[in-house]
């Protein structure tokens, strides 16, 4: 069953590599980090890289602000319409 699963702080780390084994496994993973277009851009890029290497459903988005609307993916979000996230994993230090 393919479950929706949001991290946040997936910029490096235990975060990245979360991500990654969770859409190797078969899930659609958000890999939420800060400064998508800042310092993370790399992140974003090596992400997407990977993820399409892969073939696997891994989505690199911006997480700026604490609240719903900038976490949960919307249907008109250039994400491709997913629902909101089964399962949130944080890693907020």
């Amino acid at each position: 069953m393919n479950t929706i699963i949001l991290i946040t702080g997936a910029s490096s780390g235990l975060g990245a590599l979360t991500a990654r084994a969770l859409a190797r496994a078969g899930h659609t993973v958000y890999a939420s980090m800060r400064e998508t277009a800042g310092h993370n851009a790399p992140q974003v890029k090596e992400t997407e890289r990977y993820a399409a290497e892969q073939g696997i459903d891994l989505r690199p988005i911006a997480f700026e602000r604490p609240s719903s609307s900038s976490i949960v993916p919307r249907k008109s979000s250039k994400h491709g319409g997913a629902a909101s996230p089964s399962t949130l994993l944080t890693r907020a230090c």
